[in-house]
Parts: structure tokens; sequence; C-alpha cells
């Protein structure tokens, strides 16, 4: 279990810097002083200070922030002296958004440099045409198919992929279907009837699977194509969830140490595939307009476009610290509920 908290409290760790670094470089390229930079919440563990920003680490290894002057009201006395340009608070609501959105923005991109990763580079596991196990007492056993056996017709229809089987097994159950296969060199046939089995028809085989990569320019497209993709399935999940659909599940970091010591194990695709989906969950749960997350903040600011001046400071800090507040509690809870899982 020490190696999955260490492996999580890493890989989260990295998430949040690239959250808290594209707000970060927002921020600098706009020209807004940066009073300080943070990898994690509560009691500093160590810091240093370059140039006119502190970068610090801090004890709870969940969350990050920067701190810019001019953005918070109660810090006031912090941002005495400095030039008004220099102030997140003089900055039109446009560009405020813009930093705002910096954030989300990057985990998006990572979780797309992530999938380009494993479609170009790791390569992503695609099972083939060609027998693994054979399952005792199924079909294929039974007409004496062997684990190495590769199918290449199916009723003399020639097939390629994994799917193709499939696609031709399931809608034959109760129904004589000739395999073509090929072992050693020798190609010959043989039949059997695939047995139902919640629906579908089986056979009772497990395919080899092998690991295939793309193309630079391939993969680099489908890693955009798989964050879009992913981002749409959350969407998906939540709106489903509002209406009531799709049964409420959230799973905290105790559930997602344990997630991603399971992808761990299974290789390092699988990790890598993960980590980019998480990516862009935490992109996109932060677009969320709940207070204290990036959403709620884009929604004030367009409330001051409408409304040609900004929303009392003080009264939105007091919103973005009781949303804090809420979100630490539902992080509490939502431990307690990974916890009663693991124990059962």
């Amino acid at each position: 279990m020490v190696p999955e908290v260490i492996l999580a409290v890493v890989l989260l760790g990295v998430l949040v810097t690239f959250h808290e670094l594209g707000h970060f470089l927002a921020g600098r390229r706009t020209g807004v002083y940066i009073h300080e930079f943070a990898i994690g919440m509560g009691p500093e563990v160590f810091s240093w200070q370059k140039g006119e920003t502190k970068y610090s680490l801090r004890l709870i290894p969940l969350g990050g922030y920067n701190r810019f002057a001019g953005e918070d009201a109660r810090a006031a006395d912090d941002d005495a002296g400095l030039p008004r340009d220099r102030l997140l608070s003089s900055l039109s609501p446009g560009r405020r958004a813009a930093i705002i959105f910096s954030g989300p923005l990057a985990n998006l991109l990572i979780a797309a440099v992530a999938f380009f990763v494993v479609f170009s580079l790791v390569g992503i596991n695609t099972p083939t045409t060609t027998f693994s196990e054979i399952m005792p007492g199924y079909p294929a056993e039974l007409a004496g198919v062997e684990a190495g056996d590769r199918v290449i017709a199916i009723d003399g229809i020639p097939i390629q992929s994994w799917e193709e089987l499939t696609g031709r097994i399931q809608p034959s159950a109760g129904k004589t279907v000739t395999l073509t296969l090929v072992r050693g060199g020798e190609q010959f046939d043989v039949q059997m009837v695939p047995v139902e089995v919640g629906g579908s028809g089986l056979i009772g085989v497990r395919p080899t699977v092998v690991a295939r990569r793309m193309n630079l320019i391939a993969g680099l497209y489908q890693g955009i194509r798989e964050t879009l993709l992913v981002s749409v399935l959350w969407i998906q999940g939540i709106i489903g969830m509002i209406a009531g659909k799709i049964a409420p599940e959230v799973t905290g970091p105790i559930g997602i140490t344990q997630i991603l010591g399971e992808a761990a194990r299974t290789g390092l695709g699988e990790l890598v595939y993960l980590f980019g989906a998480l990516s862009a969950n935490l992109g996109l749960i932060n677009l969320l307009p709940i207070p204290a997350l990036d959403g709620s903040r884009l929604i004030f600011l367009a409330a001051e476009g409408v409304r040609g001046k900004p929303v009392d400071p003080e009264k939105e800090s007091l919103v973005h610290f009781v949303g804090f507040f809420l979100l630490m509690s539902l992080f509490v809870f939502i431990s307690y509920k990974d916890i009663l899982r693991l124990v059962r």
C-alpha cells in the first residue's frame, strides 16, 4: 500500500503543479506580481525565494495556489507599494478570466500529451485474433482449438481484428459457425456452436494482446481526440447525475490511490492513460461553478462584465472561503466512504 500512496501523491502533485503553473505563466505574461507559488496546502514544509516570488511546498499534498497581488482584498497590506498595473484587480475581466482559465487548460493539454505518449511511444494494448487461452468446457475446447491458434475467417468471411471476430460470434448463439484457423503454418476449419451467456454468444477463448504504436502525427491527433472524448464523457456523466439517470459516484484521493496502484500493476500504458484521464478530469472539475473553484471565479468575472463593475471583493472572498470549507468537508466525507469501501 505504501508504494501506491507514494505513486498517488507524486502523480496528483504533478497534476496540481501543472494546473497552478498554467495560472502562474498566464499571470507572469500579463505582468501580475505573484507573491507565492505553492504546491500543497496547510503548513509550509520548505520554501525558497527567487526574484519577487516565493516558491513553497506545503504539508498536505492536495491542491495548491498562486497568491497574486490584488487578488484578495483582505491581503491589501501585502500589496502596499506595488504599482497598480502589477495588481490582478487592475486587469480587465477578460484578462483575469484568461489567467483563471489557464489552469484547467494546462490540465487538458497535459491530458493530450499523456494520451499521445500512450498511442505513439508506449503503445496501446490491442487484442488480436490469436488465442492466448482456451477456457475449459466451452465450445472452442470441445472443437479442439488450442492456445496459439489464429483465426483468419469465420464462415468463409475473412477477419483481421478481435472486434470483427466478436462481431460475428456474439450474435450466433445456438448456431453452427465455422472458424478457419492457422496452426503451425497449416490452415484448417473447425465447427462449433457458441453458447449464450448474458445474451451474447461465446466460444470460450481469450485473445493475445500486443502493444501497437501509431506514428507521431497520428498519435498527436488521437491524443487530442481522446482528450475531447474523455471530456465529453465526463460532461455527460455530470449531466446524467444531475438528471438522476446515473447514480452519483465520487472517488476521493484514497480511491484514486487504489485505482492508480491497479493501473501501475497492469502496465505503463494503462498508468499513463489513467494519468491523462485524471488530468482532464481535474481541469474540468475546476471549471464547475462551485465556490473556491476556477469556475466560480469565472462566473464572478462574467457578472462583472455584465454589470460594468466588480462584485464587492470582500463578499466574493467570503463566498470562496465558505466554498473551500464545504469542499474540505466533502473531501473528508468521500475519504471516509473510500475507507469503508476498502474495509468491506
